[in-house]
């Protein structure tokens, strides 16, 4: 997916996808899925879209746990992402706000940070349990952070967060998840390139 970093505008607020970006969880997705399909009693086809239509319901917190379940069993073996201590370093002498923005559960995002020294980079952790999707996520960053839209930059490997993200006239990038240690240098660069080209 192209890119929309082209933009002359300054970048004020950045905010990251956790699973993809920050880290890589090694979890069974077609399992999980399997598994939501038979706590919810029906065919759940995407994690997200069931998110979305069931937050706040009992339904949503028994798969929520449960996806939580996984979610720590994968922590044990996650790492942050290639570069990524370095980018979130170069950032915040940029003075740029940074948030994280989750469809993971808030203890596995604020276990995963404080053992890799990285909770004090974010300004907040946004996750599934107060927000039922992405879109309702930078929403509040927007009204949080009091920015204009196109001084919002969204990291995330998800085309579709972006695609629905995109509607309320952010700009984003498409961070390809599981990519070698060099390619993955050259993304975190391209996104440092443009918070510092307009930050001068």
């Amino acid at each position: 997916m192209e890119n929309s970093l082209g933009q002359r505008r300054k970048i004020k607020v950045l905010a990251l996808d956790f699973d993809g970006v920050v880290t890589n969880l090694d979890v069974d997705w077609n399992s999980a899925i399997h598994m939501a399909s038979t706590i919810a009693g029906h065919d759940v086809r995407s994690l997200l879209a069931f998110y979305e239509s069931s937050h706040g319901t009992p339904v949503f917190q028994r798969v929520s746990k449960e996806m939580e379940e996984l979610e720590l069993k994968a922590l044990k073996n996650a790492e942050p992402t290639p570069y990524v201590k370095e980018f979130l370093r170069k950032v915040s002498e940029s003075r740029i706000e940074i948030w994280i923005v989750s469809m993971q559960s808030t203890q596995v995002v604020e276990k995963f940070l404080h053992e890799h020294g990285l909770a004090t980079c974010f300004r907040e952790i946004l996750t599934r349990e107060r927000y039922p999707c992405k879109k309702a996520q930078i929403a509040h960053v927007l009204e949080k952070s009091g920015v204009s839209p196109n001084e919002i930059l969204l990291v995330d490997d998800s085309q579709r967060n972006i695609v629905n993200c995109k509607e309320l006239g952010i700009r984003c990038f498409h961070f390809t998840r599981r990519q070698d240690a060099p390619r993955t240098k050259q993304m975190w660069d391209s996104i440092i390139d443009v918070v510092q080209g307009h930050n001068r």
